[in-house]
């Protein structure tokens, strides 16, 4: 193609952009940084030296000059004929023939580049669509802001000083931190030249499968960037070995993910059902005369029911389900103690055929999504709060329902208003369970006070918890296994050196197991949830039977019929134990009077009510081998989703 046809057609694009741009009511031709930062001389300038830059981000020109050539997409918009157009053609058919030899130069503000010396020749390569263009680059630094560009690019500057890496991009504060722990590297610490070689193999290539993909999707462009989609895949598939990965693979991954990276660009993507759904079979002759006649459910468990109580009440669940299935399930085990092979496991319990498979620890989650994209045809359900993914459905109970009733018990059981609370790990979810309990002991003693200590804590001592032989009533670790001393779990006494249960929370996953495996055996699986893509977390209560509370006989008549009448108004969606005013330790109001806090808000709760004397330990104060739990949900150690990203089918129930 001679240099006048192509720049005929590059006036015919750069035309489009120009008219485009006037119908909305947008400025047609480039921008100019010095009309977008005013004090731009003023600002403090860093030389950064020759850089290849993405041409994508070359957005505009440092002054004035003649952006009138250019529409703002950097196509000419000129008569042909014109002395512009002839320059534009002749380097046109040099670049192409001898490719481009001498460098643009550049501003780089906010991490976009804007020219002080190369227009043509941007032009011509955006034409030819190439990927980068090398540069002579300055950096201006902005004064820091809480604009949120300003805050991204504070974030992302260290990395590139670590990394040279200017190519992706993020639209969530934390991204960048999220992307270190991810690559497993350390910030501050320089890559070489192979590491840098290797991520960008592994993003440029997982980039054109993206953008492959985009094109071709009913959404088009996603307002997340393509550092946003990198992210997401790197949580699902690893990075060890996303640089070694070439187009077959990717693309299938890509595909598995699409759901994922579409429900990330919009608030409400996490669907709560907080009740069993009533799901009427599948219709057809095909489903009554070909549906399974029974299903096959397989479990992951991290320890030996016998000796872990989580465990333990997951096993049970199970139990109960084939009990009361008889023939129409068959349940599988695995035990895997070592959390370097669970991605394995969940593979070999694939390949046995099972229709279903339950990993019950939040640790199991990543590997879980792994082999959920490997293999996009399997249910798989993990055990976990704050799990945002629609290929892997979650599912947990909301044990803060019994832990107020079982604060109503302590409180009107102590005599001082004194009462302990032992939590194990400060992790999401918890903080609802502490605050829970403790204003279910305000509600029936107004003077109660909740002492607060932690199991996982490396100075905990259980044979004297809280140091203060005043604190007599007790909540403690909530489910135990057979060869625990049951005395030490749920709500007891200790008075003279002696325990007496009082009360105990009791799990009954069967509730979930069962009514998730006659979905899959009346092909109603997928009728759950009201809109895709969207993650889908089951979060029963009282409501379904999934938890309960069993009381001391020895307690005293009247406080239970009145904890019994409490449950059941929870039970029935009448009380809700996060209602009127509520204020944190620091005072501030975090429910007004006549409001309720939403479900979502208790899930992304991280503060604790005024009554609680105590607070969260940090990861550098737990046990080492509570570390593992505690850096994937720690209250402290990660940022908790935005009650926005909720929504649910039942308001409360």
């Amino acid at each position: 193609m001679m240099g006048e046809e192509a720049y005929a057609r590059a006036r015919k694009i750069g035309l489009k952009e120009y008219h485009g741009r006037i119908q909305r009511h947008e400025s047609p031709f480039l921008p100019v940084l010095e009309e977008i930062e005013e004090r731009l001389n003023a600002l403090s300038h860093v030389p950064v030296g020759l850089v290849q830059i993405p041409l994508k981000k070359v957005v505009g020109t440092a002054s004035k000059g003649r952006t009138n050539a250019f529409a703002a997409n950097f196509m000419p918009i000129l008569d042909p004929g014109s002395e512009f157009s002839t320059k534009w053609s002749l380097l046109y058919e040099g670049i192409v023939a001898q490719g481009l030899n001498q460098p643009v130069k550049v501003l780089e503000y906010l991490n976009q580049y804007y020219l002080m010396e190369g227009n043509k020749r941007v032009s011509v390569m955006k034409y030819l669509d190439s990927i980068f263009i090398e540069a002579e680059v300055v950096r201006v630094l902005p004064p820091r802001t809480e604009d949120l560009q300003n805050v991204l690019y504070y974030e992302y500057l260290p990395f590139y000083n670590d990394t040279q890496i200017n190519d992706l991009w993020f639209s969530k504060p934390g991204s960048v931190a999220r992307l270190y722990e991810l690559t497993g590297r350390t910030p501050g610490e320089k890559w070489t030249s192979e590491e840098r070689s290797d991520f960008n193999a592994a993003y440029m290539r997982f980039r054109t499968e993206y953008k492959a993909r985009e094109a071709i999707s009913d959404a088009k462009k996603l307002p997340a960037t393509t550092g946003d989609a990198f992210l997401i895949y790197l949580e699902a598939c690893g990075y060890a070995d996303a640089p070694k990965k070439f187009e077959p693979q990717l693309k299938g991954e890509v595909k598995a993910l699409w759901g994922e990276f579409e429900k990330d660009k919009e608030a409400g993507n996490v669907e709560l059902i907080m009740k069993p759904v009533e799901t009427k079979p599948a219709s057809g002759i095909l489903n009554t005369l070909f549906g399974p006649s029974s299903v096959k459910v397989a479990f992951l468990y991290a320890r030996e029911p016998s000796g872990n109580g989580w465990t333990y009440w997951h096993d049970l669940g199970r139990i109960n389900m084939e009990n009361n299935m008889g023939e129409r399930v068959k349940t599988t085990v695995c035990v895997c103690e070592d959390p370097e092979n669970y991605e394995t496991e969940i593979e070999r319990l694939i390949d046995e055929g099972n229709n279903l498979i339950f990993t019950t620890s939040p640790q199991m989650l990543s590997a879980s999504m792994k082999a959920s994209v490997k293999h996009p045809d399997a249910k798989l359900l993990n055990c976990s709060l704050l799990a945002s993914w629609q290929r892997v459905r979650s599912y947990y109970v909301r044990l803060y329902e019994v832990k107020f009733l079982i604060g109503m018990i302590a409180g009107a059981l102590s005599e001082n208003g004194r009462v302990g609370y032992i939590g194990d790990y400060p992790i999401a979810g918890v903080a609802a369970n502490i605050n829970a309990f403790a204003l279910g002991a305000r509600m029936v003693n107004p003077r109660a006070k909740v002492i607060l200590e932690w199991s996982s804590r490396r100075d905990f001592d259980p044979d004297d918890p809280f140091g203060d032989p005043s604190v007599e009533i007790i909540s403690s670790r909530d489910v135990g296994a057979p060869s625990h001393h049951a005395v030490e779990y749920g709500l007891y006494a200790q008075r003279d050196g002696r325990k007496e249960s009082i009360a105990i929370p009791v799990l009954d996953w069967s509730r979930i197991y069962e009514t998730l495996a006659r979905s899959v055996l009346n092909g109603s699986w997928k009728e759950v949830g009201t809109s895709q893509p969207k993650a889908v977390n089951y979060w029963w209560g009282l409501s379904s039977g999934a938890v309960d509370l069993v009381m001391s006989q020895r307690m005293d008549i009247g406080l239970k019929r009145l904890v019994e009448l409490v449950k059941e108004h929870i039970r029935e969606g009448v009380f809700w134990p996060f209602e009127s005013i509520i204020r944190d330790q620091a005072g501030q109001i975090r429910c007004p009077v006549d409001s309720r806090l939403t479900p979502a808000d208790v899930i992304a709760m991280d503060w604790l009510v005024d009554n609680v004397v105590g607070g969260f330990p940090t990861i550098d104060e737990v046990k080492e081998e509570s570390r593992a739990l505690v850096e994937l949900q720690g209250i402290k150690e990660i940022a908790l989703p935005a009650p926005s990203a909720f929504s649910w089918k039942a308001e409360e129930n």
